[in-house]
C-alpha cells in the first residue's frame, strides 16, 4: 500500500524539494521494498519445482541444487538484504540532483570484480526496462528538471527512479558473496519481471506528485524561465556541469539544429510527418485559397470545444470528419472555413492521426458503438501529435498502449458472452475517461491502463492456469505419440526382414516396443539408453537368424549374452518376475527347436491411442513456419456480427501444431501451421498482429511512406 497520498495542490507546491524528493523516496521503497522477498520466493519456487521434476532415476542438476541451497540463506536473510537495498535507494536520493558517488567515478577508476559482474549481469537488465518505460520515466525527468533549478543546480538532474538505479539497488542488496553468478542472474531476470509489473503504477504516481507540486514539464517553451532560474546566460555554467542547451537535455532550444516540425530522437515519426506534408502539398491550391491559418492557440480551443461536443459529422476518413467538425466548431465561434485553414503542423496532425484510425478501423471487427467511440478519440490523439513528437516511435508512449488495449478490448465481441460483454463496457468507461479528461493531462493514460490491467487480471490469471494445463497435457500426449510413432517405425522395419519365430516376432512387437518407446520418453532418441535398446532389437534378429542356420552353440553363446537385457526389457513393459521369466523361457524354448517361423504384421495402435495430430503430418513443415507465434489473437467471424476471441496459447516444439484456446483458456483447435494458415486464407480466422492494433498501423503507415 502506498504510505502517502498526494495532498491539495497549495500545501504540495509549500514544500521544499528536500521534503518533496523524501516523500517520493519513502513511497518508492513502500512500493519496491517487498519485491525482494517476491524474487526470491518465487525464484525458490521455480528450483524446488525443477530439482522435483528431475527425470526418475537421475539426479537433479547440482547447480540446481546449490542454487536451492543458496536461496534458503539468503531467504533466512531477508531483512539485512532489505537494509541494503533500503541504504543503496537512500543514498541516490541523498545525492540528488547529483548522481550518487558510484556513477561519479572517474573514467580512469578500475572496477571490482564486484563491480563489473554487477556491470555485466545489470546492464542489460536496466537498459532493457529503460526502454519499456521511456515514455513515462521522460516525463519524470523533465519535472524533475524543473524541480532542479529551484535548488540553483545547472545541469541535468539525475533520475533517482530510473532502472539504472533500481538494478544497482538490487545487485548491492545481493552481492557476489551472498551468492554466484548464475544464481544471482537468475535472481536479476526474476526481479525484473516484477519490476515491469511494478515500475508502471510508481512511474504514474510519482509524475502525480510531483505534477501536484508545481513541477512543470521542462520543454522548449520554458527555456526563457530556466534561464531567469539559473541567474543568468548559459555561457556562466561551470564547465563540469551539462549545459542546459546541450543536445539530449530535458530543455532543448527549440529548432536547434532539427527542420521545423522534426526532431532527431523522432525518426519514424519524422518519416510520417514528411508523408504527411506531401499529401498536403498535393491539396496546396486549396490551402493558398485561404487568407490566413488556425492560430495555434485558437486551433487548440477549437479541438478542446469538438471534444466535448462529443460528435462528429459523417465522412469517408477520419481525417475527413477531424477537419469538418473543427470547421463546424469555428463556424460557431465566427470564423469563416472560407478565410481560415489548418496550418502545415496541424493539417499533418489530422493525415496521421486519421490514416492511423482508419487502418484500425479497418482491420478490426468493431461495433457501431466501438466506432463512433474510436473516431471521437482520434480528437484526443490529433491534440497529442500536436504536443508530443515522439508519439509515433515505437517505443510506444502510454497513450498509445491504451488505444490498443482499448481496440483490442472492442475487438470481435461476442454479444451472447458475458464476459465479452463485460470487456466492451470496460473499455467504454476507459474511453469516456479520457475523451472527459481536460487536453494535455497525460496521466489518464497510464491510469487508465492501469485500472484495465486490474479489472482484467483475475480472469487473466484464471484463462492462463486453465490454458497452462491444456498444453501441458498436449505437450505430454504429443510427445507419448511421438514416441510410439518412432517405435512402430523400428518394428515395422525389423518385422519387413521376412519370417520369423513367433516368440522373436512377438517380442519384438510387445516388450520391445514398449521399451523403445520408454526409453525415447525419458532419455530421448539420441541418447545412448535408446541406442541400447535398439541394438537389443538387431541382436534378436541375429539370434532368430543363427537358429534358423542351426547355429547350435553360437545360439546358446547369444542368447545367454543379451538375456539381463531381455529381462530389463521384459521389466520396462511392465511384466512381473513370473511373466518375464516365462516369456524368457519361451524363447529359448523356440530357439532350441524347429518351431516353424511366419511373417508377422505389427500390431496397430489401439482406438484409446489415436494420435493427436495425423501420422501423415509433416512435423519438420510445422516446425519451418514461423508466421504464428504464442500469444497471438485471433478473431473467428459469427453469424449476425457475433465473434469470437481465440488465442495463440503454445506450439509445439516437436511438431509445430498450434493450439488456440478461447477467452477462458479452453481448448478450441490444435492446428498445424498449414491447417491455421488454410482457415485465415478462408476467412475463417482473422490473425491480430502481436505487437497491437497502433503498432501495425504505425509499421503500415512507416513502409508506405518509404521508412520501413
Amino acid at each position: 500500500m502506498p504510505v502517502s497520498t498526494p495532498g491539495q495542490g497549495d500545501a504540495q507546491r509549500a514544500e521544499t524539494p528536500a521534503q518533496l524528493m523524501e516523500g517520493i523516496r519513502r513511497e518508492t521503497t513502500a512500493r519496491l521494498l517487498p519485491l525482494l522477498g517476491e524474487t526470491l520466493r518465487a525464484e525458490r519456487a521455480r528450483l524446488q519445482q525443477a530439482c522435483d521434476d528431475a527425470t526418475q532415476g537421475a539426479p537433479a542438476h547440482d547447480a540446481d541444487v546449490e542454487d536451492l541451497t543458496s536461496l534458503t540463506v539468503l531467504a533466512a536473510e531477508l531483512i539485512q538484504h532489505e537494509h541494503r537495498w533500503q541504504k543503496a535507494l537512500g543514498e541516490v536520493f541523498a545525492a540528488w540532483p547529483e548522481p550518487p558517488l558510484t556513477h561519479a567515478r572517474s573514467a580512469f577508476s578500475l572496477l571490482s570484480d564486484d563491480e563489473l559482474q554487477a556491470q555485466l549481469i545489470g546492464q542489460p537488465v536496466a537498459e532493457a526496462l529503460d526502454r519499456r518505460f521511456e515514455s513515462q520515466r521522460d516525463i519524470i525527468d523533465r519535472r524533475l528538471h524543473t524541480l532542479a533549478t529551484r535548488v540553483q543546480y545547472r545541469g541535468r538532474p539525475c533520475n533517482p527512479l530510473s532502472a539504472r538505479f533500481l538494478v544497482e539497488c538490487f545487485l548491492r542488496a545481493f552481492a557476489a558473496g551472498d551468492c554466484g553468478r548464475r544464481l544471482r542472474a537468475l535472481l536479476l531476470r526474476r526481479h525484473e519481471l516484477l519490476l515491469d509489473g511494478a515500475l508502471g503504477a510508481l512511474y504514474a504516481w510519482c509524475n502525480t506528485r510531483l505534477a501536484e507540486a508545481g513541477c512543470a514539464l521542462a520543454g522548449d517553451s520554458d527555456h526563457a524561465a530556466l534561464l531567469a532560474g539559473l541567474g543568468g546566460s548559459t555561457e556562466a555554467l561551470p564547465s563540469h556541469r551539462t549545459p542546459i542547451w546541450e543536445q539530449g537535455n530535458a530543455v532543448m532550444r527549440a529548432g536547434a539544429g532539427v527542420a521545423p516540425g522534426l526532431r532527431a530522437d523522432a525518426p519514424r515519426g519524422n518519416v510520417l510527418r514528411r508523408y504527411a506534408r506531401r499529401q498536403r502539398d498535393a491539396r496546396r491550391a486549396e490551402l493558398d485559397a485561404a487568407q490566413r491559418s488556425f492560430r495555434r492557440d485558437e486551433f487548440l480551443s477549437t479541438l478542446s470545444l469538438l471534444q466535448s461536443e462529443r460528435s462528429l459529422p459523417a465522412g469517408e476518413t477520419h481525417a475527413i470528419r477531424l477537419r469538418e467538425g473543427l470547421y463546424a466548431v469555428a463556424a460557431g465561434l465566427g470564423i469563416d472555413r472560407q478565410a481560415v485553414a489548418f496550418d502545415g503542423e496541424q493539417d499533418e496532425a489530422l493525415i496521421l492521426v486519421g490514416a492511423v484510425f482508419d487502418l484500425i478501423a479497418a482491420r478490426h471487427q468493431l461495433t457501431p458503438p466501438a466506432r463512433e467511440r474510436l473516431a471521437l478519440l482520434a480528437v484526443v490523439w490529433v491534440h497529442l501529435a500536436l504536443e508530443d513528437m515522439q508519439l509515433f516511435e515505437p517505443s510506444s508512449p502510454p497513450a498509445m498502449q491504451l488505444l490498443s488495449a482499448l481496440v483490442e478490448l472492442w475487438d470481435g465481441v461476442d454479444p451472447e458472452d458475458p464476459q465479452s460483454i463485460e470487456q466492451q463496457t470496460l473499455a467504454d468507461r476507459a474511453a469516456d475517461a479520457v475523451l472527459d479528461s481536460p487536453h494535455g493531462d497525460g496521466r489518464v493514460f497510464p491510469a487508465q491502463l492501469a485500472q484495465i490491467d486490474a479489472a482484467l487480471a483475475a480472469n487473466r490469471r484464471r484463462a492462463e492456469a486453465v490454458e497452462r494445463r491444456t498444453w501441458q497435457a498436449l505437450r505430454g500426449r504429443e510427445r507419448l505419440d511421438a514416441a510410439r510413432r518412432q517405435a512402430r517405425s523400428e518394428v515395422s522395419r525389423r518385422l519387413e526382414v521376412g519370417a520369423l519365430l513367433p516368440s522373436v516376432a512377438g517380442f519384438l512387437d510387445v516388450e520391445w516396443r514398449r521399451a523403445l518407446e520408454q526409453a525415447w520418453l525419458r532419455d530421448g532418441e539420441m541418447s545412448d539408453r535408446y541406442r541400447e535398446v535398439l541394438s537389443l532389437g538387431d541382436a534378436l534378429l541375429e539370434s532368430d537368424a543363427l537358429a534358423a542356420n542351426d547355429g547350435g552353440s553360437a545360439v546358446a553363446d547369444r542368447l545367454l549374452g543379451i538375456l539381463p537385457a531381455l529381462r530389463d526389457c521384459c521389466a520396462q513393459s511392465g511384466n512381473d518376475a513370473d511373466a518375464t521369466e516365462a516369456r524368457l523361457a519361451g524363447l529359448v524354448a523356440e530357439h532350441a527347436s524347429q518351431t516353424p517361423r511366419r511373417t508377422h504384421m505389427p500390431t496397430p495402435p489401439a482406438t484409446a491411442d489415436a494420435p493427436l495430430l495425423p501420422d501423415d503430418a509433416d512435423p519438420q513443415a510445422g516446425l519451418a513456419d514461423t508466421r504464428f507465434v504464442e500469444g497471438q489473437r485471433f478473431v473467428q467471424p459469427g453469424a449476425a456480427g457475433a465473434a469470437r476471441r481465440l488465442r495463440l496459447a503454445w506450439r509445439s516444439a516437436l511438431s509445430g501444431a498450434c493450439l488456440l484456446v478461447d477467452a477462458t483458456g479452453a481448448r478450441q483447435w490444435v492446428l498445424m501451421p498449414a491447417d491455421l494458415h488454410a482457415m485465415i486464407e478462408a476467412g475463417q480466422l482473422q490473425p491480430r498482429p502481436s505487437g497491437g492494433a497502433v503498432s501495425q498501423a504505425l509499421a503500415t503507415l512507416a513502409a508506405q511512406a518509404g521508412g520501413g
